[in-house]
């Protein structure tokens, strides 16, 4: 199962990690996790937010972290990942859980 675990501080997210993956690039549940937390990366650095963020990727699990929340545009983003990833929860909750820490 993939946990994705998200954390705020008085601004807003703070931190996306996401962890056990299964089956890489066998499962449609891990591949559209994968493709969201990666695309949110790319779409921060694209749009000039690279340096309010910093991230780790280790064999499938990724850290994501905030330095700047203050930024609403940042946030924007974040939020959106946050509801790709409830949005594939809903649909298969047995393969991903989202959980606010």
């Amino acid at each position: 199962m993939i946990k994705i675990k998200i954390a705020r501080d008085d601004n807003g997210i703070s931190l996306i990690s996401m962890h056990g993956h299964d089956q890489y690039g066998k499962d449609i549940v891990c591949s559209a996790a994968s493709t969201i937390i990666i695309g949110g990366i790319n779409a921060i650095a694209q749009l000039g937010y690279l340096s309010f963020i910093s991230y780790d990727v280790d064999a499938g699990d990724v850290e994501l972290k905030i330095n700047n929340t203050e930024c609403a545009e940042l946030q924007i983003i974040l939020n959106t990942l946050l509801v790709q990833f409830q949005s594939i929860e809903e649909s298969y909750p047995k393969n991903i859980q989202v959980q606010e820490v």
